[in-house]
């Protein structure tokens, strides 16, 4: 005989599945800095190769060892090489975002083109050119002052050909930091960047990096959660040093608000302004723009549980988050995997009056209660 399944026993069994899928987040959210974090926008993109051979058209023929390959998404150098014998070229690998992929042999734009594939390897994919170029022109790197750093020709296949996009990469030596590059003709993507690209003149070229005493510090910007805005260095000329003065602009998402900077260490002049300043410290710092759902919410689950964003119960919790959580990095990342994850959840808990209630009872009444009964240690 078949037995029936009451009501009661049939509210339990979906009380439990959403105790289990509570609990299931919620230790997700904890492992802070381990694999999930590291995925947590999905999985990343991988690259796409390419391998072939390079033939000119006049004279009809491979070209010689030693050419240069490069590949373009739009206007962006991603990935270049140099071809071995019999015009033979591999190990052409472009990272995303994607794009219409575009070739230049020693400068010369190849008429083959391809849509960017994450993960795609095209082994026979063979490149052609009118010809070369009939001049090449020589790349010299120095320093200056000597011996306050190294300057590099990262793509290393001089001479080039007018026109040419040449990677370029300066190293400060201890006790210095890199200031800006020189060049007698010619021009850079960034002068005042250490890893930069410089397009080659009609003319033999010599490169200056050049360095000056001190150790500047990096500035990182941030966001929490990730969702919510964005935050921007406007001066952009990171790494800087002690007592420099930076300009920061934050932006808030769809659905949210900007609530306040927060930092390392430095200073603000007005923290809760989302276009202000921020002065550097003695040491590499990272600055948050912190950004809350628009009407004071962000406590989803909790809101979903109380059926308001107004409940006294979710004050407590969000003042938990702000004065807590969101001060340290392991915190910082629960607190943003719960406003990935927890959205659904409560779409799912806010339509059923008897989930609300078990949810409410059973998780987060005990976490409140544990909150305001701990709040003289962290209140302080």
């Amino acid at each position: 005989m078949i037995g029936q399944t009451s009501g009661n026993d049939l509210r339990r069994r979906r009380a439990g599945r959403l105790a289990g899928v509570i609990g299931l987040l919620l230790a997700v959210a904890l492992i802070g800095g381990g694999m999930l974090p590291a995925y947590a926008d999905g999985i990343p993109s991988q690259p796409m190769g390419f391998a072939g051979t390079v033939s000119t058209i006049t004279p009809a023929g491979p070209v010689p060892a030693g050419t240069l390959v490069q590949a373009y998404v739009g206007t962006a150098l991603r990935a270049e090489t140099i071809t071995k014998a019999e015009g033979q070229y591999d190990n052409l690998l472009l990272l995303g975002p994607g794009g219409t992929v575009t070739f230049r042999v020693a400068g010369v734009l190849a008429e083959e083109s391809i849509a960017w594939e994450s993960g795609e390897l095209k082994c026979d994919f063979n490149l052609t050119i009118p010809a070369l170029p009939s001049v090449a022109y020589n790349l010299t790197m120095t320093v200056a002052p000597a011996g306050t750093g190294t300057a590099t020709d990262v793509t290393n296949a001089s001479p080039y050909a007018e026109g040419v996009t040449v990677s370029i990469k300066a190293v400060a030596a201890t006790g210095y930091h890199f200031s800006h590059w020189t060049a007698s003709a010619g021009s850079f993507a960034n002068a005042n960047a250490a890893e930069t690209t410089f397009t080659m003149p009609a003319a033999d070229v010599t490169i200056t990096a050049n360095f000056e005493v001190g150790v500047p510090y990096t500035l990182t910007m941030a966001v929490s959660p990730i969702m919510g805005g964005t935050a921007t260095d406007v001066t952009g000329a990171s790494p800087y040093y002690e007592g420099e003065v930076v300009s920061i602009q934050a932006a808030y998402a769809s659905g949210y608000q900007f609530v306040r900077w927060q930092a390392t260490a430095g200073s603000f002049s007005n923290a809760n302004s989302q276009v202000t300043s921020f002065t550097m410290p003695a040491a590499d710092v990272t600055v948050t723009a912190v950004f809350d759902v628009a009407g004071g919410g962000g406590c989803f689950i909790a809101t979903a549980a109380y059926g308001s964003p107004t409940a006294e119960q979710i004050d407590v919790l969000r003042e938990f988050r702000d004065v807590v959580l969101l001060e340290s990095a392991v915190g910082s990342q629960f607190v943003t995997l719960y406003y990935r994850l927890s959205p659904p959840v409560a779409d799912f808990i806010s339509g059923n009056s008897f989930l609300r209630t078990v949810v409410r009872e059973l998780l987060v009444d005990p976490v409140v209660w544990m909150v305001e009964a701990t709040g003289g240690i962290w209140r302080k």
